[in-house]
């Protein structure tokens, strides 16, 4: 179009994806958009789309180099310090604690990492019915958390699993950070469907979001919200039930997030 702006359809072009994902990310403020005076149609900066091109190369050519899988002590202090980035130190459990939970289930927590470098985690627990109601009424917090309320995950028996952070490196850009929580989710679709297909028998899905971003992730993988559950207005408890049906939409919004 000129030397400092794309059109749409040359900046689609430059970033080798679909028109639909295109406006999604333009919406979602990952890919900047202009709209200069006397014009309708907005544009996009080369200098801007030609940086995201390379750094979607550099990203793909890491692909190989990324890795999903149980998280060892080291890997704990790189999650804690991850956590405390991203919702400030008073509520990220302390290093041994988080120990302790792995040992207690190793399904605990799960890492993504770049090229030796844990850029995400995510946690789950299993509780009992009351300490899990008590989460998601908003009476207890996660950082009540002890290892004393957690339950080991046990094959052919029912029962229900608390998803507590899936956080990304909040130092990352935008659109890295947008990219790796994708890949989080995706591995944890994975781990969950590995789990039932060997005999854990996963009946539900349950977290709280205290934020946006939070709402439209869980709203967008089928989480149900649990209306009036919390007691707490800044929070809001979610349920997904994990049948056959539930399995099979996880998946399918894993084939879909990956095309």
């Amino acid at each position: 179009m000129s030397n400092h702006f794309y059109t749409a359809s040359e900046a689609q072009d430059i970033l080798g994806i679909s028109k639909g994902m295109f406006f999604r990310k333009v919406q979602e403020g990952l890919i900047p958009k202009i709209i200069l005076p006397g014009m309708k149609q907005g544009v996009y900066p080369k200098r801007d789309i030609d940086a995201i091109a390379k750094s979607m190369n550099m990203l793909f050519e890491q692909y190989d180099k990324i890795v999903f899988s149980k998280s060892t002590p080291a890997d704990q202090l790189e999650e804690m310090n991850i956590g405390i980035r991203c919702f400030g130190s008073d509520f990220i459990t302390p290093l041994p604690e988080r120990i302790a939970f792995q040992q207690k289930s190793d399904f605990t927590f799960h890492f993504l990492k770049v090229d030796g470098r844990v850029v995400g985690y995510i946690s789950m627990f299993r509780f009992s019915e009351n300490f899990l109601d008590d989460l998601l009424t908003g009476r207890k917090i996660e950082h009540d958390i002890t290892v004393d309320e957690m339950e080991p995950f046990i094959r052919l028996e029912p029962f229900g699993i608390y998803i507590d952070v899936i956080a990304v490196d909040p130092n990352l850009p935008a659109h890295v950070r947008h990219l790796y929580a994708g890949l989080l989710v995706s591995h944890a679709v994975d781990l969950l469907a590995n789990l039932i297909a060997n005999g854990y028998q996963i009946t539900h899905i349950y977290t709280v979001t205290s934020t946006e971003e939070g709402d439209n992730l869980v709203k967008k993988l089928g989480f149900r919200h649990l209306e009036k559950k919390s007691i707490v207005h800044s929070r809001s408890a979610y349920e997904y039930v994990l049948d056959e049906k539930g399995v099979q939409h996880l998946r399918m919004f894993n084939h879909r997030g990956n095309k």
